[in-house]
């Protein structure tokens, strides 16, 4: 026979474990990574000591139709989306569903960049845009490219957790990030799912 004791060892993880689901049921999203289209995003990262939480997820597609990218937009609790391109920390990861060369990035970036900034801003940024743009590679489906900035320090690029080059100044960083955060964004969906924590399960 089982004795008192163990009886109600048994019971009370029992109870423990019970209360864990409970928990994780509840509140899903501090208990795993966020998960848009199969996708997963880390809810919270630090970055050069500032914490940054995924407010959203938004979907690149061509032509309506082919996935080419997800991005997340990760930034720090109190900054709303009307300040983000303001000079704060803030960080776009981007995970490919098709394979793209470096210079499908390379080509596009001053258009992007004029029809958010103007045409006279994003020339007086033409130096530095080809200096980053030089950090490019060609990336594969599955890969992921990171664009992370610091206040003081500058707008860095990543691929797969490999840095790829740094460009100090939050002029060119605000620009930059303009193409995807600004009011005439690279597409107007997927800058409506950045904005929208909603789409961090989806």
């Amino acid at each position: 026979m089982i004795s008192v004791f163990w009886r109600s060892f048994i019971y009370r993880q029992m109870a423990t474990v019970f209360c864990i689901f409970i928990l994780a049921a509840a509140y899903p999203s501090q208990m795993a990574a966020a998960t848009n289209r199969g996708v997963h995003f880390e809810d919270e990262m630090i970055l050069d000591g500032n914490q940054l939480t995924l407010h959203g997820i938004g979907l690149l597609k061509w032509k309506y139709v082919v996935k080419v990218y997800l991005v997340g937009l990760y930034k720090p609790a109190g900054v709303t989306v009307n300040q983000v391109l303001e000079d704060v920390p803030k960080r776009l990861e981007y995970y490919f569903f098709v394979d793209m060369k470096a210079s499908d990035f390379q080509d596009t970036g001053f258009q992007l960049m004029a029809q958010n900034v103007g045409e006279e801003k994003a020339r007086s940024l033409i130096g530095e845009l080809e200096i980053f743009n030089s950090f490019y590679r060609d990336v594969k489906a599955g890969q992921r490219y990171v664009f992370s900035y610091v206040p003081g320090k500058g707008l860095e690029m990543e691929l797969d957790g490999e840095v790829l080059g740094k460009l100090a100044g939050a002029e060119f960083a605000a620009a930059y990030m303009s193409i995807w955060l600004g009011p005439n964004p690279v597409s107007r969906g997927l800058q409506e799912g950045l904005f929208d924590p909603a789409t961090r399960i989806e």
